[in-house]
């Protein structure tokens, strides 16, 4: 496991150097050219803001779960091996190019989307369709996490108490260095242990014990009220101080895997088809998802992280290294399930669990209480889903705005309310005795995988429109877009095919099917301007 680490480590520090330096030059990253952080800038939502920060705000806002679930997962259906080839091209050639093209897209057009800019680059009917596909996906998401994170604060008070702790520090990080002159490295140590001191806060003063229904009230509030008040003062301060956790997380166990001497106890091949899920092709890259490519990123490069851009350079430190550091996350996730067995693995049941025993039984190799680090570790993951809620609200707001083809401070208040209609009723509606999101949810790896082929399709085209060699893009256009059309094609069937099936088959398999339609469309008309211009 130490050589896997190490190699991956040296493997994207190579990438960031090499591959993200050839694509500032094929881009023609230019810091003299103003972003639109200045050109637009607003206070609210265009604020310049220095890399160190905003790669904080970023990191949280893609990080979390994703990276961890899927690795876990896919090691689990087909093996280490396939899964860290996976993560390693994946994240440098895929994922990171994806995130690298969104943000540079939004960049070069002042801050628009990246459905906003397939609509400008490829037509109005088609961008609508992209738009009208982001802003589901954003509300499924807010929906999922919102339901999550009202059930976390119900069932441990602890973690609510300390949720309010560090939003309540975030505010005064962010006050401190926008309002006032006191150095940098000062507020760092003065509010990380602050952030820090929330968990000893929630675990001696609890919340109340309240009703998931109160909660999911208290969370939608707060995502109107973040949504809304500038970046500056909350979500950027927020995102940082909360990224911390993942830095120690991740600094702790690689130091842990360095000194350590477990065994691998998973093959590094276990078979083209797995009983659980179906074939390696296409359903490996589905799994690993955020480990190696997620559709959501684009949303987050070209909707919040491209409007804080202080200079386009930052682009390659921000978003693609971003990404290859989730790709460092991944690995270490897949490094936690294979050192258990088979045994451990069926008692912990879920991902997160798993990650967490992994995590702490390598922590532990540096004299840190075994329990206590597994406790860190599900904490570290459970802090980023109020990131993501609030982060997906302002999203939605954006793609809203755009699409409706209008900004001002009347749509800031009333788009963001907007948005939160939808789950504030879904997040209560059951189905079979179950949350609905639930129901719909093995679709969520395939559109999340479709709506990166149609990011990395408008990055394609975009490149074309600018008279830039885009052939760089192509490999990743071609896994991303076939892979989760297959899905889609195979899911299909499988609903339809399914014996007994019931009416709730039949609807994921329109869904199946409307994704599958949206999909072609899209990369037909994508691949008809490019021909076209050609």
């Amino acid at each position: 496991m130490v050589y896997l680490l190490l190699t991956s480590l040296v493997f994207f520090a190579l990438a960031y150097r090499l591959y993200g330096g050839f694509m500032d030059r094929r881009c023609g990253i230019d810091d003299q050219r103003p972003t639109p952080a200045h050109t637009q800038k607003d206070g609210i939502d265009y604020v310049p803001t220095r890399a160190s920060i905003l790669f904080g705000h970023h990191f949280s806002s893609i990080a979390g779960a994703g990276p961890i679930v899927g690795p876990i997962l896919a090691a689990m259906y087909f093996g280490w091996g396939p899964t860290w080839f996976w993560i390693l091209l994946g994240a440098a050639f895929v994922g990171g190019v994806h995130d690298y093209g969104s943000a540079f897209i939004s960049a070069r057009t002042g801050g628009k989307s990246i459905a906003d800019a397939m609509r400008s680059i490829v037509g109005k009917r088609t961008g609508q369709l992209f738009a009208i596909f982001v802003l589901c996906a954003l509300i499924y998401v807010i929906i999922v996490f919102l339901d999550l994170t009202a059930s976390t604060f119900t069932n441990t008070p602890s973690v609510a108490t300390a949720s309010g702790w560090f939003i309540v520090v975030a505010v005064g990080f962010g006050l401190v260095i926008t309002r006032t002159r006191m150095p940098f490295w000062l507020s760092i140590l003065i509010f990380v242990p602050l952030t820090y001191a929330g968990l000893a806060i929630g675990h001696f003063f609890p919340s109340p014990l309240e009703s998931q229904g109160f909660w999911a009230i208290i969370i939608i509030a707060y995502c109107f009220v973040a949504a809304i008040l500038p970046v500056q003062l909350l979500l950027q301060p927020r995102d940082f101080l909360s990224s911390t956790f993942l830095y120690i997380l991740m600094l702790a166990g690689i130091l842990g895997v360095i000194f350590s001497s477990q065994d691998m106890q998973i093959d590094f091949y276990l078979g083209w088809n797995s009983s659980q899920v179906g074939s390696l092709m296409p359903f490996l890259f589905i799994t690993v998802a955020c480990g190696a490519c997620s559709g959501f990123h684009s949303i987050v490069s070209s909707g919040t992280t491209s409007k804080q851009l202080s200079v386009e350079s930052d682009i390659r430190r921000v978003n693609y290294g971003a990404m290859l550091v989730e790709g460092v996350l991944a690995v270490f996730a897949l490094g936690t399930v294979v050192i258990l067995s088979q045994a451990e693995r069926t008692e912990l049941a879920t991902p997160v669990a798993i990650f967490g025993a992994g995590a702490g039984r390598f922590m532990s190799t540096l004299g840190i209480p075994e329990n206590l680090a597994r406790e860190f570790s599900l904490l570290a993951v459970s802090t980023f889903l109020l990131t993501t809620l609030d982060t997906c609200t302002r999203l939605s707001r954006f793609i809203l705005e755009e699409f409706l083809g209008v900004r001002s401070v009347r749509t800031r208040w009333l788009g963001t309310l907007a948005v939160l209609v939808v789950p504030a009723g879904a997040v209560f509606l059951k189905i079979d005795g179950q949350p609905a999101w639930r129901v719909f949810w093995p679709l969520f790896g395939s559109t999340n995988q479709l709506l990166a082929a149609l990011a990395l399709l408008t990055f394609m085209v975009f490149l074309k429109e600018k008279r830039i060699a885009y052939g760089f893009v192509v490999p990743a256009v071609v896994i991303m877009v076939i892979t989760p059309l297959y899905a889609l094609v195979m899911m299909t069937y499988g609903f339809l095919a399914k014996e007994g099936a019931s009416s709730i088959d039949l609807v994921l398999a329109g869904i199946c099917g409307a994704m599958l339609v949206l999909g072609s469309f899209v990369t037909l008309m994508s691949l008809k301007y490019v021909s076209k211009s050609a």
